[in-house]
């Protein structure tokens, strides 16, 4: 077996997806893009089931939010841009990234290479990497517990959809060198973390203008609040057994996703104002209330897990921080 054979399915990213990379591109919201779909406000049983059956390459959009992520540590160490301009630019590839987290997160895995992407993701944002050692006495607080129990939740996949992982090499097997060791190799081919800019530092105006372009935060507040009342009310009229019912299930699916994803939206952009800060909490209490009415774990832990990292984003005042800790329900 060798690192490109995984049971004969390409992990090439599928064509017309709307995750795109990022080189060359012009820089657009990812969670913006995969909505366009059902973007009304007031979208249709058809619109809202189209956009939950579209393809999302979320392995694509795993790798993209990893590079990101390495391009804005190489940045922040670049000495040859001014100290404010380097710190938007960074923004930007932070909320870009962050978007790609949250999209590959609360994307339902509805096939194997859907779940590859959220575990190989899971490895790389740390999810996985706090193994208790019976050697060390056990000194971790309890809000670092917290973040990994979103974390691991934020990128759970179903234990049953998921075969054997790659076994190791019979005595007559070549090719040891680049033995698999996982499933999905999530950095393969990506550009080494640290030393220069790969590619930010010549797109600097365009990743600068990208964190300076917030949406409306209110407008998506409204949205993410009528998405989660679409959805409710979709599943209490397919439960009347209409002959579409099946169809409205579906709709109703999609209406949580973009419900979810516009949270998300709101969670990540770096405004802060007392007005924002207002939003965020509206979207904090819409949150709390599914976790009441027993929305998918996954997508409850997503919006905890990139809230969180969010407040690290480069623009913010460093004492911005504190305001961004929020009282979050208990996931169950």
């Amino acid at each position: 077996m060798s690192k490109n054979d995984q049971g004969g399915r390409s992990l090439a990213p599928h064509a017309g997806s709307p995750v795109d990379e990022h080189h060359d591109k012009v820089l657009r919201d990812p969670i913006a893009v995969a909505m366009e779909v059902a973007h009304s406000d007031d979208p249709s049983v058809q619109e809202l089931a189209a956009f939950r059956r579209q393809p999302i390459d979320l392995k694509s959009a795993a790798r993209t939010a990893k590079s990101l992520q390495s391009e804005e540590f190489r940045l922040g160490l670049f000495d040859g841009l001014e100290h404010d301009v380097s710190e938007r630019a960074c923004a930007g590839l932070q909320i870009m990234s962050l978007s790609l987290v949250a999209l590959t997160a609360i994307w339902p895995a509805d096939d194997l290479d859907s779940a590859e992407a959220k575990l190989a993701l899971a490895e790389q944002t740390g999810a996985l990497h706090h193994r208790y050692d019976k050697t060390y006495v056990s000194m971790m607080d309890a809000t670092l517990a917290r973040r990994i129990r979103w974390k691991r939740a934020a990128f759970a996949v179903p234990d049953l959809m998921l075969p054997p992982a790659p076994t190791g090499p019979r005595a007559d097997q070549r090719g040891l060198s680049t033995w698999p060791l996982e499933r999905w190799n999530l950095t393969e081919g990506l550009e080494l973390r640290g030393g220069p800019p790969a590619f930010a530092h010549t797109q600097v105006a365009s990743w600068v203008g990208f964190a300076k372009a917030a949406p409306n935060l209110d407008h998506l507040v409204k949205r993410a609040r009528k998405m989660f009342e679409t959805c409710d009310r979709l599943i209490m009229l397919a439960q009347r057994g209409p002959d579409n019912a099946g169809e409205l299930m579906v709709a109703a699916e999609g209406a949580r996703i973009a419900a979810y994803l516009t949270a998300a939206q709101v969670m990540i952009r770096p405004v802060h104002n007392r007005a924002a800060l207002a939003l965020k909490k509206e979207i904090v209490a819409l949150v709390n209330l599914r976790s009441e009415i027993g929305d998918p774990v996954h997508m409850l832990a997503a919006i905890r897990h990139v809230t969180a990292d969010a407040a690290w984003i480069r623009s913010l005042p460093v004492d911005a921080r504190d305001d961004l800790i929020f009282d979050w329900s208990e996931l169950v």
